[in-house]
């Protein structure tokens, strides 16, 4: 095939800051069979410097959707990449299904990506879904911008994987002449033509206006937060005194991020309430959000919300793992019961009651504790892995440093999803 058009090299750049180098994980890539994540998939391949693993999830809307996976896997195959199908089933709502299938599209492929072992996901989003999406926003949507790099928004799915959209500063136009180029086929969605959905409106609105100025670089958000050996424990302490020194909007990002992360929700807050708990924060008062309390500058769960939206028991098998409450991946040799310690704080041994002691009472009902039939312990990385039967990974603060821009190529990660 010829080489890449002039116009494109600097794709190449972008892949080589921010993917590893390394053989030894695949890239993944999520292809729908547009000409944006065609194009996205044989750029990648001619790359070349890593092995691709191809997703494709079929929404099970249209009637032809199965052809389209069948042509991607065609595509797949002709790039010399690994392919894996998948499916949104089940009901499909009646109204804000454009939404749902986002919602559902992202946890698909953040479960498949972690299992296949793949760290970061590469989408296909151009200069023309930055300025739809803005045009989205403006008609009352709560649509996102597309980020050049970011965590994967599907929780807890998505923990240790992100996304990359390094097609962010190229026109749509440009792309599909770059396919033409190649006799490289693609399919057009008839849904990108519905004036039923908003995003297609948009499009229609804007006749391939794009404007690739708009395009940032990997979010970096001011680091607020203070050292704390709980942070092991899933605590956050955020500085008040910078906290009131910065931007409104900066400022309004992190609580959001933080009491998500510290509530172990999977989905961002309302606006006004991120402003309410940003006043109680600056002010030295109380709030609660996301099922996270926040006082004197610490964010941590709040103990009253877990059984009332969140998970109070998980029964763990043997050999699995499972994340506890959106906040802690547990791992177990033998099947056990999950909870909090609030809920069994007089049922452990007096050793785990005295570590409960060394902690700040608001999270000393917040852990997870397990039973294998004796009596509860506490499952806490801070207390080891009780003789390898058991092991607990607290996931708040590594989400919230992902969240706030600590995570900004794939280099920073450690370990494997």
């Amino acid at each position: 095939m010829p080489g890449l058009t002039p116009e494109l090299t600097d794709v190449f750049a972008l892949f080589d800051h921010y993917l590893d180098g390394r053989a030894d994980h695949p890239v993944g890539v999520a292809v729908s069979g547009g000409g944006d994540s065609v194009a996205l998939l044989y750029q990648l391949a001619e790359w070349g410097r890593r092995p691709l693993h191809v997703f494709s999830v079929d929404h099970g809307i249209n009637p032809l959707s199965g052809q389209w996976t069948a042509g991607v896997a065609r595509h797949a195959q002709a790039a010399g990449a690994k392919f894996t199908a998948l499916r949104w089933a089940g009901e499909k709502p009646s109204t804000g299904v454009s939404a749902a299938a986002r919602t559902a599209r992202h946890a698909l492929l953040a479960d498949a990506a972690r299992a296949a072992g793949v760290r970061v996901l590469c989408l296909a989003h151009t200069a023309d879904d930055i300025t739809e999406a803005r045009l989205m926003r403006a008609q009352g949507s709560s649509v996102g911008a597309p980020a050049l790099w970011s965590p994967s928004p599907a929780w807890p799915e998505g923990r240790g994987v992100f996304l990359f959209r390094p097609l962010l500063e190229r026109r749509r136009a440009d792309l599909r002449a770059w396919l033409r180029s190649r006799d490289l086929a693609w399919i057009d969605d008839p849904a990108n033509d519905n004036p039923a959905s908003l995003r297609a409106r948009a499009r229609k609105t804007l006749a391939g206006q794009a404007d690739t100025t708009a395009v940032g670089s990997v979010l970096s958000m001011p680091d607020v937060t203070m050292p704390s050996p709980l942070g092991a424990a899933g605590l956050i302490r955020l500085d008040s005194e910078r906290l009131r020194a910065l931007p409104q909007e900066t400022a309004l990002r992190i609580v959001s991020a933080a009491a998500v992360c510290a509530g172990g929700r999977d989905r961002l807050p309302r606006r006004d309430s991120v402003e309410r708990a940003l006043d109680a924060l600056r002010s030295g008062n109380i709030a609660t959000l996301c099922g996270a309390r926040i006082a004197s500058g610490v964010v941590v769960r709040d103990f009253g919300d877990i059984g009332r939206n969140g998970q109070p028991e998980l029964e763990l098998e043997a050999g699995r793992e499972a994340v506890w409450d959106g906040r802690f991946v547990l791992r177990a040799a033998r099947s056990c019961t999950v909870r909090s310690s609030g809920d069994v704080r007089s049922g452990l041994p007096e050793a785990d009651r005295a570590v409960l002691r060394t902690m700040p009472a608001r999270l000393r009902t917040v852990l997870p504790t397990v039973d294998f039939g004796r009596g509860p312990v506490l499952a806490s990385s801070l207390t080891g892995d009780h003789c390898g039967t058991v092991s607990a990974e607290c996931l708040v603060m590594p989400r919230f440093l992902a969240a706030t821009g600590a995570v900004t190529r794939e280099s920073d990660l450690a370990g494997d999803v």
